[in-house]
């Protein structure tokens, strides 16, 4: 009767596993970009753009929610790496604030991206990669 009960616990576990789709190593990678870049946010974005990604009204541009982020790629690695000066229009309202250049590596502002740009109602399917951000000049 053991034996017959666990082969029926075995071919249940099995079925589900069956249907559980498997994350392969670009979602892995992604997932972990993604867990560094939240940790990048905390100790180098948080301040201005708050824990909640909204940032403060036509001070500091929200993050949470952003048409800048969604549609405009390129721009916004670019001002992650080297900082924003001048206006800047993010959900129809204009800022006009100074960010300096943080000083982060390739790799730490693809992680703070892929971070903000999934987070706070952002979706990104398309990972940001090192190679991407280093062909991002000023």
């Amino acid at each position: 009767m053991r034996i017959i009960v666990f082969v029926i616990i075995l071919v249940l576990t099995n079925s589900c596993n069956i249907l559980t789709p498997k994350k392969n190593s670009k979602d892995i990678a992604f997932t972990k970009s993604m867990d560094r870049g939240a940790l990048i946010y905390a100790d180098f974005c948080i301040t201005c753009h708050l824990p909640n990604g909204k940032g403060v009204d036509k001070v500091f541009p929200p993050l949470a929610k952003s048409d800048y982020l969604n549609d405009k790629r390129a721009a916004s690695i670019r001002v992650v790496k080297f900082g924003q000066k001048g206006e800047i229009i993010v959900n129809d309202i204009t800022y006009n604030n100074l960010m300096a250049p943080l000083g982060l590596t390739n790799d730490e502002i693809a992680d703070v991206m892929n971070y903000i740009t999934n987070t706070w109602g952002n979706t990104n399917d398309k990972m940001i990669t090192v190679e991407e951000v280093s062909k991002i000049q000023p």
